[in-house]
């Protein structure tokens, strides 16, 4: 699951028949997920009503697919929640093996050189 804020909305009038009804946000992660495109946003379905500066709670994969409908709906993210307040412990990060997010490097589709002289 991942935490963040929807910036905006996506309007299509033609969609996939099993999306009717359905909004798709425009959200911005907090930091917890590195996707692996340039854009650092995603696109999820919306149920709940949320809207624009709202923080939401929004899954990934199968979890959205059946939260959206079934596994046969085309989604791979969905809000689960909009949230109405987050707390931290002060001092939580700091804790030995606490972890920041995922990271993982961006990798566009380019040849890159390795120490051993190799491409990938």
């Amino acid at each position: 699951m991942i935490l963040g804020r929807v910036i905006g909305e996506v309007w299509a009038a033609r969609r996939d028949t099993r999306l009717a009804g359905k909004k798709l946000l425009v959200v911005r992660p907090h930091g917890m997920l590195e996707p692996a495109f340039a854009s650092r946003h995603l696109v999820a379905v919306d149920d709940l009503d949320a809207g624009v500066g709202d923080d939401v709670v929004v899954c990934l994969g199968a979890p959205a697919r059946r939260s959206a409908g079934g596994n046969d709906t085309p989604v791979d993210a969905a809000v689960l929640g909009v949230v109405d307040r987050v707390d931290l412990v002060d001092g939580a990060l700091a804790v030995a093996g606490a972890v920041g997010g995922i990271r993982r490097p961006l990798v566009l589709g380019v040849a890159v050189a390795t120490a051993g002289g190799a491409t990938r």
